[in-house]
């Protein structure tokens, strides 16, 4: 069964994994960006987490992640 992801992750991830159009963006390891009233990161390997309200500490809610290519084109992990 597979699991729905919220609409907003959806489209960062979209966004993102279309190296095509979307060609300068770089990510960095848990570097956090606000989107309303959500904040997101990317753990290594490209695994994109929705922080808990709140919450200073690493965790929260995995809303997917980027393939291995996205993830080494958008960052300096070789």
């Amino acid at each position: 069964m597979m699991m729905l992801q919220e609409k907003t992750a959806e489209s960062i991830l979209g966004h993102l994994s279309d190296l095509k159009n979307n060609r300068d963006e770089v990510l960095a390891p848990y570097e956090e960006f606000p989107l309303g009233e959500k904040t997101y990161y990317f753990t290594p390997g490209g695994f994109l987490y929705r922080k808990k309200p709140g919450s200073e500490e690493v965790g929260g809610f995995l809303c997917g992640h980027l393939t291995d290519e996205v993830w080494h084109y958008r960052t300096d992990d070789s």
